[in-house]
């Protein structure tokens, strides 16, 4: 939620390819409140400013997503597959056929169409695909805990759909400004709605207390504006500038009709919230399955009071995967359990609950005093899919595995060199030590990978380096400079952020007649 309008200094220009087929149409087929306001019609840095606000915490998604050995299911495909799309198809659909699939949705929130709301249908559907993958695995997750509250308070379902536009469904996620957890509370907004925020707990990353507090917002500002497109709006900016906009409108009470004296960045983020439910709903039709993770908050709960125990020691003295306490626990900022005579009610797998029960008064007689520093928890490594631990120093391949290294190219991350290799992201970075997942090109990274898939992931190398090889005609024929192959979600912007001293300009001059839009996977890009 962030009630301060935040200004992005500099942004460079973009473009980016459209998802409908006609959209030449699209404009005078809109309602004259909802057609391009003077502020935005054809401005590529102000529609950047916009998308900011969406494309945010979709870009920290990736340092954030840490989960263990996530996996696709055959199942889900052969189910939902209707339309027998190939593994790598991307389905598009004209904006007729759009504006009828969203007509067609059952929702009590109005989920109309426009230009607006067809550029973040490009956002997920076609630049973001993967993370969709993992936001709906994700969603079997956090949409339970969202749905059984909008349920008990007579709400849209629908607005479940609100926390991928906020936060990518990432409890850990902050914005610029300092808005946390799922729901993107600010600290003073979270306090108000009745969210503890302190040294060691911050409630606005806990899922079930945070839902509550933003759907009692929103239901409230829904019985303030009896609209809710203007109540999701507010959660965006707070409800002083929707009220502003109303005045400024003349006194109009829909959003695309008070759109333009919205802050920026709110005006992109309704047209957000529809095509987050667009997608998610027809995910089957536009080829994209989940990724699930490998736990739940359908969990059993420990009463812990004078206590002072981490939760790296709670799993050494119970035999729990610590990152299964940490995903069920988001709020503990320090990985601790505060002493207190006040109960903290911890989520835990029903199998650590039973083991506390036996092991309690031993836990009691070791962690029972508050101590006087915070001793941090020995770091653990994965060695192996099965997750066996060591300490940091040890980096043997665990069994039936060979050691190889992978020169990092760029355009590479680590989520997708893990998936070449069979292994998990958290497993490269263990072995590597890496922080926040972070990797640049010409980097070595160790990985421990079966022979067969080391041997499948060399051939697959050899044969991006030869393609790479291959340049088009033209001045990149020459073979002087440096080349960048397009890869899926690429975009100009993008291609630039990866390269030191390198600009949208910089490459719009090295590759003449160049369009944004028309860049193809595969392609290569001059950069230097």
């Amino acid at each position: 939620m962030r009630f301060t309008t935040f200004l992005i200094g500099i942004l460079l220009f973009a473009t980016f390819p459209t998802f409908g087929q006609n959209n030449t149409s699209t404009a005078s087929a809109l309602p004259p409140s909802a057609k391009p306001d003077a502020t935005t019609k054809g401005s590529k840095f102000l529609e950047m400013l916009e998308e900011q606000e969406v494309t945010e915490p979709l870009n920290k998604f990736d340092e954030n997503y840490t989960y263990t050995n996530p996996s696709s299911s055959r199942y889900d495909t052969l189910l939902y597959n209707t339309g027998k799309f190939r593994a790598d198809e991307v389905p598009r659909y004209s904006q007729s056929q759009v504006q009828k699939q969203l007509y067609n949705l059952p929702t009590l929130i109005p989920m109309d169409y426009n230009i607006y709301v067809q550029r973040y249908i490009d956002v997920y559907a076609l630049r973001r695909r993967e993370q969709v993958s993992r936001m709906m695995g994700l969603s079997r997750v956090y949409f339970p805990i969202f749905e059984e509250e909008l349920d008990r308070m007579g709400m849209p379902i629908e607005l479940k759909y609100l926390s991928v536009v906020e936060s990518a469904l990432d409890p850990h996620a902050r914005s610029y400004v300092g808005a946390t957890g799922l729901w993107q509370f600010m600290l003073s907004t979270g306090r108000l709605y009745g969210l503890k925020v302190d040294s060691y707990v911050d409630e606005r990353k806990d899922p079930i207390k945070a839902t509550k507090a933003a759907m009692r917002y929103l239901s409230e500002a829904h019985k303030e504006f009896g609209d809710w497109l203007l109540a999701i709006a507010s959660y965006n900016c707070g409800p002083g500038n929707v009220r502003k906009a109303i005045a400024r409108s003349g006194g109009k009470k829909t959003f695309w009709e008070i759109r333009e004296w919205l802050p920026r960045e709110t005006r992109g983020y309704v047209p957000a919230f529809i095509a987050a439910t667009y997608v998610f709903e027809y995910s089957h039709l536009l080829n994209i399955y989940p990724t699930y993770v490998d736990f739940s908050f359908h969990q059993d709960t420990l009463h812990i009071s004078r206590m002072d125990i981490t939760l790296q020691e709670l799993a050494t003295q119970t035999n729990t995967d610590v990152h299964v306490l940490k995903n069920l626990n988001p709020e503990l900022k320090l990985d601790r359990i505060p002493y207190s005579t006040k109960t903290y009610v911890l989520r835990v797998p029903p199998r650590t609950a039973q083991q506390f029960a036996l092991n309690q008064a031993g836990l009691k007689s070791k962690y029972g005093r508050k101590r006087d520093q915070y001793i941090a928890p020995i770091p653990t490594r994965y060695v192996g899919s099965n997750n066996v631990r060591s300490t940091p120093k040890t980096y043997d391949p665990p069994s039936g595995r060979k050691l190889v290294y992978y020169t990092v190219r760029p355009g590479d991350a680590v989520s997708t060199i893990a998936e070449r290799y069979g292994v998990s992201s958290r497993q490269i970075a263990s072995w590597n030590g890496l922080r926040r997942y972070r990797i640049k090109a010409g980097q070595r990274l160790k990985i421990y990978t079966t022979p067969a898939k080391a041997k499948s992931a060399e051939n697959a190398a050899r044969a991006q380096t030869s393609t790479r090889q291959v340049r088009p005609a033209g001045p990149q024929a020459s073979g002087k400079g440096q080349y960048h192959t397009v890869r899926s979600g690429d975009t100009l912007w993008g291609i630039a952020k990866l390269y030191e001293g390198v600009s949208v300009d910089q490459i719009n001059r090295l590759n003449p007649g160049l369009k944004a839009k028309d860049i193809k996977i595969g392609q290569q890009i001059r950069v230097k």
